[in-house]
């Protein structure tokens, strides 16, 4: 028994799968090599912010979610994965900034337009900044300021802790936590011995006015 083969609509599925993977490919690169420019513009930011200059990282956060939008338009099949670092570095910028603005409230993922992978493990990547934040005001002797930011680092922690048991879910979330939690203990421990510092000048101030 022979059986004859119509091959053209098989070729015609093969075609349509080979434009199909040749799309995706463009994109892939599209995305990868786009997203080195967004996590510059926002470790850019990042670092104007700490020098106190929110205006001019604003422009760059501004900058890094247009280009994020842009992108977007060439997320099809699984590639949203390939947007992920440069929306959690993007994450981290725009966080930072509220924080430095001393906004009472953070955005969420809707607000920023991430994905909540990214959002989580950008917030979680702040925590290194704030640390940084910390002794910035410690050596200013801005003792209250440097508290404010512990509660808000301790808070984000606190606050994500919980989805370290869906590492297998979303990647790389449980070793940020564990990152998180030396740099807490890390600048705990460096407010205590700044506290009990000023607390024996004071004491000692106050024995020389005494006499």
């Amino acid at each position: 028994m022979t059986f004859d083969i119509d091959s053209a609509k098989l070729q015609d599925s093969l075609n349509e799968f080979s434009s199909y993977l040749k799309q995706v490919e463009s994109s892939r690169e599209k995305l990868i090599k786009e997203n080195r420019e967004i996590i510059a513009l926002s470790s850019k930011a990042i670092i104007l912010l700490h020098s106190g200059k929110t205006v001019e990282a604003t422009e760059l956060i501004n900058d890094a979610f247009s280009l994020l939008s842009e992108l977007k338009k060439y997320v099809i099949s699984d590639l949203e994965r390939y947007l992920w670092p440069a929306e959690q570095e993007y994450v981290e910028a725009a966080i930072l900034k509220e924080i430095v603005e001393r906004k009472e409230h953070f955005s969420g993922h809707v607000e920023l337009q991430v994905s909540l992978n990214a959002y989580v493990t950008g917030l979680l990547d702040c925590i290194g900044e704030i640390k940084r934040m910390i002794y910035d005001n410690l050596r200013k002797d801005d003792f209250e300021s440097a508290l404010s930011l512990f509660t808000i680092m301790q808070s984000l922690y606190d606050l994500i802790y919980p989805f370290s048991f869906y590492d297998n879910i979303v990647s790389g979330v449980r070793k940020k936590l564990d990152v998180g939690k030396r740099i807490i203990d890390d600048v705990r421990i460096s407010i205590t011995e700044e506290y009990r510092r000023k607390s024996f000048l004071d004491r000692i101030d106050q024995v020389s006015l005494v006499r």
